[in-house]
């Protein structure tokens, strides 16, 4: 099992391990890749890291891993399955599920399931559910696919030459079909949390399969989540019960 323990990655370097250890600063142009990656300084806003678990004090660069937990998100933008900030003060993330403690200022928030947020103190925040806009989770569809059209051909070839293989083939598409609606529609099922909020002005947004969104602005009030309850002909965004028509 190979281990790194660095105080600082240099400009220009990039360093790639199992398990990755940084005491100090990540410079510009630095690329690290890990499984288990660990930085208890900060990163620089010109500095890539790619981990499957990602533990970081200070990020201000760009993470692309599938479990995040940052102390400090200031400025860094990041991409992950599942995301924990303890304080963001501004930056971007990109995931599927989201908490973030404490938020600030100017944070933007992309996820196909959930973002909770436990405090506001701050404006022009937006919080976004919208799969197609989160890269992993295309990245996911684009595999489903993918593995789709395989046994697709594999029925083909089973309905020609081996009966017996048929129903497990198209149990396995089903499969496939049911993840694929699943996160088409993850809006159906999405939840965004505001536990408490000091500021005014934050956006939430649903956006539909159809691509039209629902928006609605927060007024500094305590809300209970925010959902989408769908009728026969509109749909609702609650709790403020705010209406959009579907076209027929």
């Amino acid at each position: 099992m190979k281990t790194e323990n660095e105080n600082n990655i240099y400009e220009g370097e990039e360093l790639v391990s199992e398990h990755i250890q940084i005491n100090g600063y990540v410079e510009a142009d630095t690329i690290i890749e890990a499984i288990n990656l660990q930085i208890d300084g900060a990163t620089h806003q010109d500095s890539m890291q790619f981990a499957r678990n990602a533990k970081i004090n200070v990020h201000q660069g760009t993470l692309r891993c599938n479990n995040a937990h940052i102390n400090i998100l200031e400025g860094g933008e990041i991409h992950a399955t599942t995301a924990h900030i303890k304080s963001a003060l501004n930056g971007t993330i990109y995931a599927q599920d989201v908490v973030v403690d404490y938020a600030t200022d100017d944070l933007k928030v992309f996820a196909s399931k959930s973002i909770t947020i436990k405090s506001i103190d701050g404006n022009n925040n937006i919080f976004k559910i919208n799969y197609k806009e989160i890269p992993i989770i295309n990245s996911k569809l684009d595999l489903i696919k993918e593995d789709i059209s395989d046994l697709n051909y594999s029925l083909k070839e089973a309905q020609k030459h081996n009966l017996s293989q048929i129903t497990s083939i198209e149990s396995k598409i089903k499969k496939f079909e049911d993840e694929l609606n699943a996160i088409k529609n993850s809006a159906r099922n999405a939840k965004i949390t505001i536990e408490k909020s000091i500021g005014k002005s934050n956006k939430i947004i649903f956006e539909l399969t159809t691509g039209e969104e629902l928006i609605y602005e927060t007024q500094g009030l305590n809300y209970s989540s925010f959902y989408l309850e769908f009728k026969k002909d509109k749909v609702l965004l609650q709790p403020v019960n705010k209406t959009f028509t579907l076209n027929s």
